[in-house]
């Protein structure tokens, strides 16, 4: 199995939440760094981010980080075309964008094919289709470069881009909410067209161009359904890793929401304010934000507002309809909790040099939100078991078998260890196998590459 094939089985969530380790035969790459450097560009023009959005930019970046893999998931079933991978529920009765538009440069057509949107978030697709043979030896080196080594990643010049602008927060306009964008390649069975989907959170007026074209395809934009705000006034809340965050307010639509907040973080020290919040739906029941979003402020499935009658953020539950907040504690079950990671074996680099690999204990971690751990010492096989997640892993090998049948293979020997006596877990995608997200990280002081050469002090999760 190809490290790339290991990664297109990770959700973007996870992907998110990889921390970067050498392995042999890859070089180390810190995806913070480059996230840092390639933000630090992005925010010389505020005005209109412009990224360059290959999947194999995205690949090669995560490809070294996922070696070490340290961390880690209704409505009518109206299906979305090129878009039903992100949500692969159904759209129910949101307005979908399906006129084509297109724009062309003589050698290639670049087409929208459709585009879903409302306040919060945008989802698009479109499709490059050659048109001479010069077109056709691109798409084709383009197609060639998803498997190609690294070191070739530049050679070959992606000629779209998407456009945008951020959205300015609605209560403070302090600035924009955080914002980004995200591209997958989709499968195309025709040889001179490559098809691709998007999606953007926190922005507005969002268009494609072609370079060599003129003239841009504006992305319709189609405010949908439901949607609410919520003023917390400026409500500083402690954070878990010691530091606090003062929240403004939360915007809620069908696609998903975004949050008006300040956190100052060191390099040490990294936990998401986001998960604080919970929802408690109409039904009684209250649901995490773990539980509801798929990644980066998009949620998993389109979320009827109705169904919602308050969140809850330091245990004050402020309601969808303006009535006046109140007080309603979380269960200790539906908050944060903290593992220390101990070393549960070493990774080794290229150039002989090793670094350990982390792992926590599995009752430390699944005990706090009610979850079992059934052990035969017989196979030395464990079932893990949450609420609806269940999954099974064997010490001493690499795979985890999780869902209807589904299996995941990591990238180093084991998922799991029997060690002193307790059985402690890898890193290994959570959100996937056992619906806990991972919501922050302690780092030992020093730098980056002090943090890829040590265990992390502190790793944050939640349901």
């Amino acid at each position: 199995m190809r490290i790339h094939d290991l990664f297109d089985e990770l959700s973007a969530a996870e992907q998110e939440e990889l921390l970067s380790l050498p392995l042999r035969e890859h070089p180390t790459v810190s995806t913070r760094r480059i996230r840092r450097r390639v933000n630090a560009a992005l925010d010389r023009d505020p005005s209109a981010r412009r990224q360059h959005h290959r999947r194999i930019v995205q690949r090669a970046v995560c490809a070294a980080a996922i070696a070490a893999l340290l961390l880690t998931g209704a409505v009518a079933a109206v299906r979305t075309g090129l878009l039903s991978d992100w949500l692969p529920d159904g759209i129910g009765d949101l307005m979908l964008n399906t006129t084509p538009q297109s724009i062309g440069n003589g050698d290639l057509r670049l087409t929208l094919e459709e585009s879903l949107s409302d306040i919060n978030v945008t989802y698009l697709a479109y499709s490059l289709t050659a048109q001479t043979p010069q077109g056709q030896a691109l798409l084709d080196a383009l197609r060639d470069s998803e498997t190609s080594d690294t070191a070739n990643i530049d050679r070959i010049p992606f000629p779209v881009e998407i456009g945008y602008e951020e959205t300015k927060s609605g209560v403070t306009q302090r600035g924009p909410y955080a914002s980004g964008l995200i591209t997958e390649s989709r499968a195309a069975a025709q040889p001179d067209v490559l098809r691709f989907s998007s999606y953007l959170y926190g922005v507005s007026r969002v268009y494609l161009t072609l370079d060599g074209a003129d003239g841009r395809l504006e992305v319709p934009l189609t405010p949908n359904a439901q949607n609410a705000e919520i003023l917390f006034d400026s409500a500083v809340v402690p954070l878990p890793n010691g530091t606090e965050a003062t929240f403004y307010s939360l915007r809620l639509t069908s696609l998903g929401y975004t949050l008006d907040v300040q956190s100052p973080q060191s390099d040490d020290q990294d936990f998401s304010p986001d998960y604080l919040l919970a929802f408690w739906m109409r039904d009684g029941s209250i649901r995490t934000l773990g539980q509801l979003i798929a990644e980066k402020r998009r949620w998993s499935e389109v979320l009827d507002l109705k169904t919602v009658k308050a969140v809850i953020l330091n245990d004050t539950a402020y309601y969808l309809n303006g009535r006046r907040p109140s007080s309603h504690p979380l269960p200790d079950r539906l908050r944060p909790i903290c593992l220390h990671p101990v070393e549960i074996g070493r990774i080794y680099a290229t150039d002989g040099s090793s670094v350990p690999l982390p792992g926590v204990s599995a009752r430390a971690l699944l005990t706090p939100f009610g979850g079992s751990i059934e052990w035969d010492p017989d196979t030395q096989t464990a079932i893990l078991t949450l609420e609806d997640h269940r999954c099974t892993v064997t010490a001493g090998s690499p795979v985890v078998q999780f869902g209807n049948g589904q299996s995941m293979t990591l990238p180093y020997p084991y998922a799991a260890i029997w060690q002193d006596g307790e059985l402690y877990l890898s890193l290994f995608g959570y959100n996937r196998t056992l619906g806990i997200q991972t919501c922050g990280i302690d780092y030992a002081p020093g730098g980056w590459s002090y943090h890829v050469r040590h265990l992390p002090q502190a790793i944050y999760y939640i349901r």
